[in-house]
Parts: C-alpha cells; sequence; structure tokens
C-alpha cells in the first residue's frame, strides 16, 4: 500500500464519519476533526510529510469558504471539516476539493428544492463528494 493509499484512506475514513454524523444529527463532532488530525500527525511522523503544505493546504481551506461561514450558509464544523481536507491534500488539492464541493453542493441544494426539504443541507456530504471526485481524478492521473 502506498503512502497517498494509505492517506486517502484515513481522510476518506474522517469524512464518511463526518458526513453520516451530519445527515444523521445535523453536527459534525469536533472529536471526529481531532482524530483525523491526530492521524495526519502520526503519518507525518512516519513518512515525513512537507509541513508547509499541510499548513497552508490548512489555512487555504479555512478561508476559501469563510465568506460563506460569514454569511451563515455553512456552519463551523464544514469549515474546519474542509480545514481538514487542506492539511492532508495541499493547497493545490483542497483548491481542487473546494470546487468539487461547490458543485456537489449546488447539485444537493437543488435535490433539496426538488424534494422541498425545509431543513439545514448537510453540507460535510458535499465536502466529502467533492474531496472524492479529486482523489478518484487524482488516482487515475497515476
Amino acid at each position: 500500500m502506498t503512502v497517498h493509499a494509505l492517506e486517502a484512506i484515513v481522510l476518506g475514513s474522517v469524512l464518511v464519519v463526518a458526513a453520516w454524523t451530519d445527515i444523521r444529527y445535523r453536527r459534525v463532532p469536533n472529536v471526529w476533526l481531532g482524530l483525523g488530525l491526530v492521524a495526519y500527525v502520526i503519518l507525518f511522523w512516519l513518512f515525513g510529510f512537507d509541513p508547509w503544505k499541510a499548513v497552508l493546504g490548512g489555512l487555504l481551506g479555512l478561508i476559501v469558504f469563510l465568506p460563506f461561514y460569514w454569511l451563515g450558509g455553512m456552519g463551523a464544523a464544514d469549515l474546519k471539516l474542509l480545514g481538514l481536507v487542506g492539511v492532508y491534500l495541499g493547497p493545490q488539492g483542497v483548491l481542487y476539493s473546494a470546487l468539487y464541493t461547490a458543485l456537489a453542493g449546488g447539485a444537493l441544494a437543488v435535490l433539496a428544492l426538488v424534494l422541498r426539504a425545509s431543513r439545514r443541507l448537510p453540507y460535510a456530504v458535499a465536502i466529502a463528494v467533492g474531496v472524492g471526485v479529486y482523489e478518484f481524478r487524482s488516482f487515475l492521473s497515476f
């Protein structure tokens, strides 16, 4: 198993749990985000990833959707989740993931309108789909 595959499995696991808890309970517990960060630190310690790539990716992940958080269109947990995605994927990966996330979020909003859902959208689902699309496209380019 490659290091990239191990990274993708860990991040994918965090995203699946985050999406499930967002659908089920309408929240993403900080404990899952913290465990995802601890797992990255362990991977960093074992494999020696670039710390600047992780820091810049994490900050960019937080900044990209910050205006939507300020406007009330996104919760703090969604913002922190995208920051964690940035830690794992770095600046370029989080930007592409944010683009795919926005597209997935738009599709989710259209689905909510069609189904006349009046509840808050579980945006962790859109983040998980967006990151999944990015990882799949990255896998195809290997």
